[in-house]
C-alpha cells in the first residue's frame, strides 16, 4: 500500500487542512493511505476521523516547546521507524527545512513542499517566519503552490506547479430550498445576512470585519453578521463587538464541521484578510454563488465568479465595503444568475490528479 506522510501544523478546521481532508475522504484507501505529522501535542479536530479512516497521526511538539534538538531527534526516529514512506508532502513552510532535510538524510526520495501562504505579518514572529520560509525549499525536490502569490512568496525564483485548492462543488452548490430552510432554522427571515468563515487569528482581520459591519448597520439596520470559526482571538473580538454595541447583531457560531448550509443562508460574504494563499472559504462561498468581497491583497485566482470584488483594506476604505454591501441588500441578486465555472476547483478532479502524481512518484521510487 502507498502511504503518504502529510506535514501540517495542527489538524483543526482551516483552509489547508480542509483541502487535504477533502482529498482524503475520496481516495481508495485500500490502495493509498494518508498519515500526518503535526507540530502540537494537542489533538486536532480531524484526528478522530483520520484514525477511523485508517490514518496515523504523529505528534511533534516543536510549536509548543520550540525545542529544535528534540524535534530533529523525533524526526530521525519517525523516519527510521516508519521506512514505508517514500513521499513526504509538506504543507508547513516554517519548519520544512528540518522535516524535509531529515527526510532527505534518511533516504526518502520524494519531498514535496506545498505553498499555501503568500505573506507574513509585520511582527517579530512574522519576520522570523519569513526568514524560515527563505530556507524551507532547500531540501524539496517537488514544489506545489495553491496560488501564484503563495508560490512566489515561498519559492521566489524557483519553478513551481500551481495546484488549486479543491472543494466539494455539489455540496456547496446553491439551493433556494436549502437557503429557506437554513434561514428559518437560524431565525433570519427578513434580515440581510453578511457572513465570514475563518479562524479567529490576526491575519483574518476580524476587527476590520466589525468596523465594516458597524458602518453597514447605519445604512441597513436589519443587517446581521454570522462569524463561523474559533481561535485565540475569539474572546477579544466578542468583547470588541460588545464595546461597539453590536451584541444583538453579531452571531458567533463557533467551529462548524459543515459550513455549506450557512453559506446558503447568507446574502453576502466578506473576507478582508491581511493575506491569503487561495482562500478555501472564498472558493466555497463562490461555489454557493454568493456575492463575495475579498481583500485586494489576495491572488487574482481567488476571483472565480463575476460578482466577486476585490476591495482595499486600508483604514479609510471601511465605508467602501459597507457601501458595496448596502448595494447588495437593495438589489437582492438572483444567485442562480451568478454564473461561475468551478471546474478547476472540483475536488473530485483535483484528487484524481494528485493520486496519479503520487502513484507515479511511488512507482519511480521502487
Amino acid at each position: 500500500m502507498i502511504r503518504i506522510l502529510h506535514v501540517v501544523s495542527i489538524l483543526d478546521v482551516g483552509g489547508m487542512e480542509s483541502y487535504i481532508m477533502n482529498m482524503y475522504r475520496r481516495i481508495d484507501r485500500t490502495k493509498i493511505q494518508f498519515d500526518f505529522l503535526v507540530h502540537h501535542k494537542r489533538r486536532g479536530f480531524f484526528e478522530d476521523e483520520i484514525e477511523a479512516l485508517g490514518g496515523h497521526v504523529y505528534h511533534a511538539s516543536l510549536l509548543d516547546d520550540f525545542n529544535l534538538v528534540k524535534y530533529i531527534r523525533f524526526l530521525r526516529q519517525l523516519y527510521a521507524g516508519e521506512p514505508q514512506y517514500r513521499i513526504v508532502h509538506g504543507h508547513l513552510g516554517s519548519t520544512a527545512y528540518w522535516y524535509l532535510g531529515q527526510a532527505k538524510r534518511m533516504g526518502i526520495p520524494w519531498r514535496i513542499l506545498h505553498a499555501h501562504c503568500p505573506g507574513h505579518t509585520r511582527t517579530l514572529k512574522g519576520y522570523m517566519k519569513h526568514l524560515l520560509f527563505r530556507f524551507s525549499p532547500a531540501f524539496a525536490n517537488i514544489s506545489f503552490a495553491c496560488s501564484q502569490q503563495a508560490g512566489k512568496y515561498q519559492f521566489q525564483e524557483r519553478p513551481f506547479e500551481l495546484i488549486p485548492n479543491g472543494v466539494d462543488v455539489e455540496r456547496f452548490r446553491f439551493s433556494q430550498e436549502k437557503r429557506e430552510q437554513m434561514r428559518s432554522q437560524l431565525n433570519l427571515d427578513g434580515r440581510f445576512v453578511v457572513g465570514h468563515v475563518g479562524r479567529f487569528y490576526y491575519v483574518k482581520n476580524h476587527e476590520y470585519i466589525l468596523k465594516v459591519f458597524a458602518a453597514l448597520k447605519k445604512k441597513v439596520p436589519e443587517a446581521i453578521l454570522l462569524l463561523l470559526g474559533e481561535g485565540m482571538l475569539q474572546e477579544n473580538i466578542k468583547q470588541l463587538a460588545h464595546e461597539m454595541q453590536l451584541d444583538d447583531s453579531v452571531r458567533f457560531l463557533g467551529l462548524q464541521s459543515d459550513c455549506a448550509p450557512y453559506y446558503q443562508a447568507m446574502d453576502a460574504f466578506i473576507l478582508p484578510s491581511l493575506y491569503e494563499g487561495l482562500p478555501l472559504a472564498g472558493i466555497e462561498a463562490q461555489c454557493a454563488k454568493l456575492p463575495c468581497f475579498l481583500a485586494d491583497t489576495m491572488s487574482p485566482e481567488a476571483r472565480i465568479c463575476p460578482m466577486t470584488k476585490f476591495l482595499s483594506i486600508a483604514p479609510d476604505c471601511v465605508d467602501q465595503w459597507a457601501d458595496e454591501l448596502e448595494k447588495i441588500s437593495r438589489q437582492t441578486p438572483d444567485r442562480n444568475e451568478n454564473t461561475c465555472d468551478m471546474s478547476a476547483f472540483d475536488v473530485s478532479v483535483s484528487t484524481s490528479n494528485m493520486i496519479d502524481r503520487y502513484q507515479k512518484l511511488w512507482e519511480s521510487a521502487l
